[in-house]
């Protein structure tokens, strides 16, 4: 975004920005982090000139051109395409060692993403395409496994290896969740979810 000079910089800045924001200790007894803390209130509606930087700024044109890139269409997450969005809910995690999401969807939201500011340097390895072990994605994304009681059950059917600043973005009715990861780092994300505008 303006007045940084590189994404570097800027990842710098929110994280310190995020950290302070982190005071529980403990997760949200109705949310979908296990081992982490998540911000209180709506991120998208906070004054802090950092994360202001990132709602006014830094996803606009990656949220621009992905709608574009959707286009419209009959299925049902095309069909809402206007090309405009707006924020519906922003909130920032932070995952300890350990820590993880279980899998879930975002009800309320049309569009929904992950942006990676700090990251453990234990990340698994695995390549995109590898079958097997989840050990090998620690820290990934995880899109496809549903958590419910199923003959047969439904793993994941795809994973994301978080890169800093990567954004990320999904429909909000994907089952979505995260591998567990080890070491002495923790896991910082911004999320949010749009609806059409």
């Amino acid at each position: 975004p303006p007045g940084w000079t590189n994404l570097d910089a800027y990842l710098d800045d929110l994280r310190t920005t995020l950290r302070r924001l982190h005071n529980l200790h403990g997760h949200p007894p109705d949310q979908s982090l296990r081992g982490g803390s998540q911000t209180m209130g709506d991120l998208a509606s906070h004054d802090d000139p950092v994360i202001r930087a990132f709602f006014d700024h830094a996803i606009v044109g990656p949220l621009d051109r992905h709608l574009a890139w959707l286009g419209r269409g009959d299925d049902p997450l095309r069909q809402r395409n206007s090309g405009r969005w707006r924020a519906h809910s922003a909130w920032s995690v932070q995952l300890r060692p350990q820590g993880f999401h279980v899998d879930h969807v975002h009800p309320d939201g049309w569009l929904s993403s992950a942006c990676y500011i700090d990251l453990p340097d234990t990340l698994g390895v695995a390549p995109a395409d590898a079958a097997g072990d989840e050990a090998q994605r620690a820290g990934w994304i995880r899109f496809g496994a549903v958590p419910l009681p199923l003959t047969p059950p439904l793993p994941a059917e795809h994973y994301v290896r978080p890169e800093p600043g990567l954004l990320l973005l999904f429909p909000s009715y994907m089952w979505h969740g995260t591998v567990p990861f080890s070491g002495t780092r923790v896991r910082l994300t911004i999320a949010f979810d749009v609806v059409p505008g």
